[in-house]
């Protein structure tokens, strides 16, 4: 890189909210960077998929009129960015995580993608419905309550062990239906 430039990354783990632009509004997005659970904070992964969902809006197969009406449901949603795009684009979300993560995740749709939040706001005749729901992907009673299948699964960043893959294919495999995209 040229001498001034420097690479900034989007978070921190150091801070108990990250601002995020999106589709021409800010979502504030609370996080705790002092538990040892990783999915209290703001991954840049997750970053990454709401940028790509935003800069594909109005092409290709995650365009708006495509998943207007449809199910998406992230697993291990963290902090909720990935899926609160996806909801944003139309599509009706659930977004999912552990225990120790659904406080967290049920403030950040509070505060960004719930009808009093989105009230006045532009995108509030435009974005899907988000459910917040815990799922343990090691808990075949959980599949259930989230009510699959969904049109489309969500996963950013969130398999960080290889004991916990088997799950999460199990729970992939549980959540869709023949014509889903992951």
């Amino acid at each position: 890189m040229a001498g001034d430039e420097k690479w900034v990354r989007w978070n921190t783990h150091h801070s108990t909210q990250v601002d995020v632009e999106l589709f021409g509004n800010t979502l504030h997005l609370a996080q705790n960077p002092n538990t040892n659970h990783l999915g209290t904070t703001v991954w840049d992964s997750s970053i990454v998929l709401a940028k790509f969902l935003e800069k594909n809006a109005k092409k290709g197969d995650f365009a708006r009129h495509r998943l207007k009406g449809k199910r998406a449901i992230e697993l291990g949603a963290g902090m909720g960015l990935g899926g609160f795009a996806f909801a944003l684009l139309g599509c009706d979300t659930t977004v999912t995580d552990t225990a120790e993560v659904i406080s967290l995740l049920q403030r950040n749709y509070e505060n960004n993608l719930s009808p009093a939040a989105l009230r006045g706001q532009e995108m509030s005749n435009s974005a899907g419905h988000v459910a917040v729901q815990e799922l343990d992907w090691s808990n075949l009673e959980h599949y259930a309550p989230v009510n699959p299948p969904f049109d489309y699964v969500l996963a950013a960043d969130c398999v960080y062990h290889e004991q916990i893959v088997e799950n999460f294919l199990r729970t992939v495999l549980a959540m869709t239906h023949s014509k889903s995209t992951g």
